[in-house]
């Protein structure tokens, strides 16, 4: 009987361990942005939504396109941040170049990644597949 009831412990302890441990895995991946975390955890950071995020910068605002791989404390951090470049007609009947621009391609060579303050977030709109930004995003790789 002794022996049964050590056994029985140990089943007991082992079962223990195994709900803490899966406990603190559930709390984890609870605080982390999902999306992201299971992205990365699998390798397909391909797949999270491409987004705008609208953001105030002094007295005027900016829009940054790209990846949300992270959103926590405060911080969203945007891979690959993008914008839309206008530059102006040279001449009266001329239009305007439009064209899309990746912030890494800048002439300071920025790291691909751009944290922003969550405090300047205006607004962050999901894009669809079809848009024009995320063809974009897809003809760069």
């Amino acid at each position: 009987m002794n022996k049964k009831i050590k056994t029985l412990l140990w089943v007991l302890i082992l079962i223990l361990v195994v709900v803490l441990v899966i406990s603190g895995i559930v709390w984890a991946v609870s605080k982390t942005n999902k999306p992201a975390f299971l992205a990365k955890l699998l390798g397909r950071e391909e797949a999270l939504p491409y987004s705008l995020v609208y953001v105030q910068v002094g007295s005027s605002t900016a829009s940054y396109y790209g990846q949300i791989v992270n959103d926590e404390h405060g911080i969203i951090t945007l891979k690959n941040p993008g914008y839309i470049d206008v530059q102006q007609p040279t001449t009266k009947d001329g239009q305007a170049q439009i064209s899309f621009r990746q912030i890494k391609d800048e002439f300071y060579k920025p790291l691909p990644e751009m944290k922003i303050y969550k405090q300047n977030v205006i607004f962050i709109q999901e894009l669809a597949a079809d848009s024009p930004i995320v063809s974009a995003y897809k003809s760069l790789k």
